[in-house]
């Protein structure tokens, strides 16, 4: 008993003085803010057996107003160019006036769409952070290499310490992706990166994808996640329509690897699970889901449900509203749950149906730009390294909006941390094209190239 209370001591100890040595150094420079708030995300102390060990804080909340704070120890405020002359910042700006509008004129309850208004304002706030912070490429790598090492440390969670549930695994991911389905689709972005590093990185980089990739694959494969699923297969897709054939040349060579490792990793209760995407699209979206698949078939009636409603309140409800408004929208889902509100599993949907098709537009308008931005800067950069960055980054962005068409994602922070990326990279593409153009005294964009 000593033995393991002691290594929870050591384990909570390394992730406090992580933190401190994040916090403190975030006055040196804000980037290691950044880096302490991925490592309390992937890290959160009350999700954790060794969290009972620290003090009952909001952590997230405190690690990010350090954060905010040495940002503007620095001297610099979130109103610069360098962010806000990108159309995604603009576009979330404009959701969060629909959303406040919303709230005030349309929500049929007030208080609980004012608590969705302040995550938005508060992800508004992280989004212009991350670009005003990471301003150069090592930054960019190091925030890309921290988000593989957190999909890494979930995957170890779930290899070393697996909860299930009913076969699927439970009680892994973050403080806003605590669940198979979230977690999945939340770590499924990191694949394009483990390649970017397989295949362009350093030794330290290589190492990292050699060592992170089994273990990220494994929890994917526990998540049994259909979500997730449709999300890798959008993936490959993109990055097929996306590459030169150089590139899907490595891509065949790297599945002739992955495919033997996968096909080891997978079960028969994965495989039957899998298969139901075919019934259902077979099936589902004719309303004809087959009995022994209830949650395609609820998934359906619920898509259905916000349909109708977006079509009887094309202004939208409040945040919550759906939920709200299921037993009248989604009477069978609600009832085969007993009575419990029911959300509409669907990330486009559950924005037209709270935020109304002006918050749809809005949403659509914030990703695409950052889609826009990305291709921008493949046909524009010089390089094939700033090109390969940008394809990793684009794929990664469409496999979690593959993965969002089966869940509630809309708030999930990594949506948010991607497209800020997607804007840190047109900044120190831009800013490197201007110095190579004899022009960086001229440019307000404060970025450096590598």
């Amino acid at each position: 008993m000593r033995e393991y209370d002691l290594a929870m001591s050591k384990t909570a100890l390394t992730w406090a003085i992580g933190l401190v040595t994040g916090t403190v150094l975030s006055f040196r420079d804000p980037i290691f803010g950044l880096l302490a708030y991925l490592w309390e995300y992937y890290n959160h102390p009350p999700l954790r057996w060794w969290g009972d060990e620290l003090p009952d804080l909001r952590w997230s909340f405190l690690i990010a107003s350090i954060f905010f704070a040495a940002y503007s120890f620095h001297g610099k405020t979130i109103f610069r160019r360098e962010i806000f002359r990108h159309g995604s910042t603009r576009w979330l700006v404009a959701l969060l006036g629909i959303a406040t509008m919303v709230t005030v004129f349309l929500a049929i309850d007030p208080a609980r769409s004012r608590g969705y208004v302040v995550d938005i304002a508060k992800l508004t706030l992280l989004f212009c952070l991350i670009i005003g912070v990471v301003t150069d490429m090592s930054k960019y790598r190091l925030v890309t290499a921290a988000l593989v090492l957190g999909a890494l440390s979930w995957g170890w969670d779930a290899y070393s310490n697996p909860h299930f549930d009913s076969g699927r695994l439970v009680a892994i991911g973050g403080p806003d992706s605590f669940n198979d389905n979230e977690a999945a689709a939340h770590v499924i972005p990191a694949l394009p990166f483990l390649a970017l590093f397989f295949w362009q990185g350093n030794r330290w980089q290589r190492i990292l994808a050699i060592v992170a990739a089994p273990f990220i694959v494994n929890m994917l494969i526990l998540c049994n996640s259909r979500g997730a699923t449709v999300g890798v297969a959008v993936a490959l897709l993109a990055g097929l329509l996306l590459m030169n054939w150089r590139l899907r040349l490595r891509l065949a060579l790297v599945a002739v690897v992955a495919v033997p490792l996968v096909l080891a990793l997978v079960d028969q209760r994965f495989i039957d699970r899998q298969l139901t995407l075919v019934q259902f699209m077979e099936e589902g979206l004719e309303g004809q889901a087959t009995q022994n698949d209830g949650a395609a078939n609820e998934r359906v009636l619920s898509w259905k449900g916000g349909l109708r409603l977006i079509g009887d309140r094309p202004l939208g409800v409040g945040g919550g509203g759906y939920d709200l408004l299921s037993p009248v929208y989604a009477p069978e889902v609600v009832e085969a749950h007993e009575g419990e509100l029911r959300a509409v599993h669907n990330t486009y949907l559950w924005a037209a149906a709270d935020w109304g098709v002006g918050g749809l537009v809005a949403l659509l308008g914030f990703i695409g730009s950052a889609l826009l931005t990305l291709h921008r800067i493949r046909r524009q950069a010089a390089n094939e390294e700033m090109k390969l960055e940008s394809l990793a980054l684009e794929i990664a962005l469409i496999a979690f909006l593959g993965a969002a068409v089966f869940i509630n994602r809309m708030y999930a922070e990594i949506l948010y941390w991607l497209v800020a990326l997607a804007a840190s990279l047109a900044n120190i593409h831009d800013g490197a094209a201007a110095q190579a153009d004899g022009s960086a005294s001229t440019t307000p964009i404060e970025v450096r190239a590598a």
